[in-house]
């Protein structure tokens, strides 16, 4: 599957699109995202290995929403089984993807603690003002920036990983190249959908139950954005 180029204004109309998905069955949507993070949070209880496990299956579970949402608009029934669906259909190149993105960090953390992350970690949880901490910010600027810029770009290979798999059949390393180069593609409409996105979720920490709508469009944010990006049916979202 070829990724397309879309304006920047895309960006908001993928959770405008995804809203509306929401808004039509909602009470499953929620449940869906309850779901997920309630398996998250059961997880990570278990040390060490309960977050490494919550990490291989989450493109899984996304794989399962994205099933969710495209039976929804193709006007069949959604179930909250769809959310497990994707397991039995693609569930060992999903769990690879997982792994893949769970090495990617082990080798971030590696790259960054070899330039001083450590020493940031140490220095940030040593209880110093807020003066002290900007100035220890400052000091480790290297390491953040290198940081920050190799997190985006595996983020950016596991973004659209989930929905090139179980729609386009495409193995665990050709999803994650297509997906990189999709993001790439559109970094215009992805910026625009990051800060809107970010100012919705600001604005719905205010009254907290606005997150029990954010939260769920988020998640089919991911359907929403590829359907626009790969396929340009926007008929479908």
């Amino acid at each position: 599957m070829t990724p397309r180029t879309v304006p920047a204004s895309h960006g908001w109309q993928w959770i405008k699109s995804a809203f509306n998905i929401f808004k039509k069955n909602y009470l499953l949507w929620i449940a869906f995202s309850l779901t997920i993070i309630f398996i998250g949070a059961i997880l990570m209880t278990v040390p060490v290995v309960g977050g490494l496990i919550f990490t291989l299956i989450y493109p899984a579970l996304i794989a399962g929403l994205l099933l969710g949402c495209h039976t929804q608009q193709q006007g069949e029934k959604l179930e909250i089984r769809h959310l497990f669906a994707a397991f039995k259909t693609h569930g060992t190149q999903l769990i690879t993807v997982g792994g893949i993105y769970l090495t990617g960090m082990l080798i971030i953390g590696l790259i960054v603690g070899q330039l001083g992350g450590e020493g940031l970690i140490r220095d940030l949880t040593a209880g110093h003002s807020n003066a002290e901490t900007l100035a220890l910010l400052a000091n480790y600027r290297l390491p953040i920036l290198i940081s920050v810029t190799l997190q985006l770009l595996l983020i950016s290979t596991y973004w659209f990983a989930p929905a090139l798999i179980v729609f386009g059949n495409l193995t665990p390393v050709h999803a994650m190249k297509a997906s990189s180069l999709a993001i790439l593609s559109n970094a215009g409409a992805f910026l625009l959908y990051g800060f809107s996105l970010f100012a919705l979720f600001f604005i719905a920490t205010i009254p907290l139950i606005g997150l029990i709508v954010m939260i769920p469009v988020a998640f089919i944010t991911y359907y929403t954005a590829f359907m626009d990006v790969f396929t340009g049916d926007t008929d479908k979202i």
